[in-house]
């Protein structure tokens, strides 16, 4: 790579050989070229988001410096053209609806809407803001989360995009997550919306049945009608009918998304070397979740191509840039909160696995039969939302298959949920697995990133 006065550049080397590379397909039908991703890192998002580009951004650095990953570098477009694509849904009349993290989106998308979690939001937002450098940007975000928790609460753990939505920021047409587990704010937060300023914004909450639900057939067939009104909901707004046909398709893209990722998942665990670094393979992996672009065709393009590279890289017996030769290899449990990659990685560690968003990427919802019922059976036995002994064996299962050395449980101040289960978990975990083991609590806002990130480096020496 190339960094000259702390400005990223990609390499002019590396062109050629990109350019042979695949297109990116969107499900609108068109796609972006080689040509077109490599002017844009190049020649437009330099100029656009000169923040992405600044390499002293040391704790929430964009760009991973391996750019000899096709997808990597077809990733860093898709989030840096995320208002351009959003802005030309919206005007195509592609209604957007905003969804919690952790979850399935298939339903959503064969509606034919958009769903958009909090971060994939905050980038929408972000992308309409051209020309700040690293210190302008991070002072715009600082103001509009502080908006967000003088709105809803100091209390809560996370604004979850309450600020761009009720600001009018990003264009969001309804507000429709599931009520789950992972989280303690999601009904809170959609009741916040209700009393905020803008009240065009739809609202809807999928009632998802607690308490060995996966078990219990009334649930299921509940849950399943939940699905079909959320359904009929976004059809109000397309004006569509939806029908179950159309969500048998979409299930059946998503699962070959979430197929492809623990395809790739397998295939970096079994590597003797880490075949990429921390941020490469969180990217990977929750390309599965196909919500983090907006846009499920793109993600399942950057994934069908990325398997290739990472069977090559393994094959040979390839480093991931900048990892150590022999790293202490840590497994991070907990919602919404992600230790700096490159931070753990300068000291000799690397992170690879998370067990957040992975639970619903690793659930295969059956094709046959009726999709309301098997989506609906497939959601209720998200690992994450099961109980502390059943999530645990889930967890520790991962664990193994990804050869940790170590475990993390993270969480933020003032979520409700998983500040109850870390320690009952943690003591599951690590009576299964041996493996040392160590809870922090991270304040949202970032001001204690440093003293989180120094805990972090210890215990990553402390296996070492």
């Amino acid at each position: 790579m190339t960094v000259s006065g702390n400005v990223f550049r990609y390499p002019e080397a590396i062109k050629d050989r990109f350019l042979e590379t695949e297109d990116i397909q969107f499900r609108d039908g068109s796609k972006a070229s080689p040509a077109d991703v490599w002017h844009y890192l190049t020649e437009i998002g330099p100029k656009k988001y000169p923040n992405v580009y600044d390499y002293s951004n040391y704790f929430g650095r964009k760009i991973s410096g391996d750019v000899t990953l096709p997808f990597s570098l077809k990733h860093n477009y898709l989030i840096m053209t995320m208002n351009e694509r959003m802005t030309k849904a919206k005007q195509n009349g592609v209604p957007v609806v905003f969804v919690q993290g952790g979850q399935s989106v298939d339903p959503y998308y064969a509606a034919g809407a958009i769903a958009l979690r909090p971060a994939s939001v905050g980038i929408w937002a972000s992308g309409q803001h051209e020309g700040l450098n690293l210190n302008q940007e991070e002072v715009r975000r600082a103001n509009q989360k502080e908006k967000a928790y003088r709105a809803i609460s100091f209390e809560v753990c996370q604004s979850a995009g309450y600020e761009n939505i009720q600001e009018g920021t990003v264009p969001v047409d309804m507000i429709a997550p599931f009520s789950c587990l992972r989280c303690s704010d999601v009904s809170y937060g959609l009741e916040a919306h209700r009393h905020g300023k803008r009240k065009d914004v739809k609202l809807f909450l999928a009632d998802y049945p607690l308490d060995h639900q996966k078990d219990k057939e009334w649930a299921i067939t509940y849950f399943a009608e939940n699905i079909r009104r959320l359904i009929e909901s976004i059809d109000e707004l397309t004006g569509n009918k939806t029908t179950a046909e159309d969500l048998r398709r979409e299930i059946k893209l998503h699962n070959e998304g979430r197929k492809l990722a623990m395809e790739i998942a397998d295939l970096w665990w079994s590597a003797e070397v880490p075949p990429t670094n921390g941020k490469d393979r969180r990217d990977l992996f929750q390309m599965g979740g196909m919500e983090l672009h907006g846009d499920p065709e793109a993600s399942l393009s950057l994934l069908r191509e990325a398997k290739g590279y990472i069977a090559e890289r393994v094959k040979n017996g390839q480093k991931g840039f900048g990892v150590s030769d022999d790293p202490a290899r840590i497994f991070v449990c907990g919602s919404c909160v992600f230790p700096n990659e490159y931070r753990i990685e300068e000291v000799g560690g690397i992170v690879v696995g998370n067990d957040n968003h992975w639970s619903d990427i690793t659930t295969i919802v059956e094709e046959d039969g009726d999709p309301f019922y098997n989506l609906a059976k497939a959601i209720l036995s998200y690992p994450y939302e099961q109980s502390i002994k059943e999530r645990a064996q889930w967890t520790v299962e991962q664990i193994k298959r990804s050869r940790a050395d170590g475990v993390l449980f993270l969480y933020n101040w003032g979520c409700n949920t998983q500040s109850a289960v870390a320690r009952a978990l943690v003591d599951e975990i690590k009576r299964e697995s041996g493996l040392p083991t160590l809870i922090i609590e991270h304040e949202q806002r970032g001001t204690q990133t440093e003293q989180m990130q120094n805990r972090v480096n210890a215990f990553v020496e402390m296996l070492k």
